[in-house]
């Protein structure tokens, strides 16, 4: 018997995947534990994940390539200013174009609870 929880509906947005070459952007939003406790925007916090799938090994055996994604930078924001504040440095460590950089700063903006209620209108 397969067990579900539904006391959190899957909403739009609350991950953002960008992928560059060989790195994949990871931003996510979940609600605090406790997130009652919290007031407006500090419901939230933001995960951000990056990995590289660079890494790959061949099989003596069978001569295959394994990829493997290594996660090369993790970190939690407790607000989305301070996601913000630190996004863009490290973007600029893996992206060196500013046009891509830009759009995925464009994807992460759609994790900001003030843009999500605008949708909702």
């Amino acid at each position: 018997m397969k067990n579900m929880n539904n006391s959190r509906k899957f909403k739009e947005y609350d991950i953002v995947e960008f992928r560059h070459n060989d790195i994949l952007f990871m931003i996510t939003r979940f609600r605090r534990i406790n997130w009652r406790e919290y007031n407006g925007f500090a419901q939230y916090q933001y995960f951000v994940y990056i990995l590289d799938n660079t890494f790959k090994v061949i099989s003596e055996e069978n001569g295959q390539e394994d990829v493997f994604n290594i996660m090369v930078y993790n970190n939690v924001y407790p607000t989305f200013e301070d996601l913000t504040s630190n996004i863009g440095a490290i973007l600029s460590e893996y992206i060196l174009e500013d046009e891509v950089a830009f759009e995925c700063l464009k994807r992460i903006e759609h994790l900001h609870p003030i843009y999500k209620n605008r949708n909702k209108e």
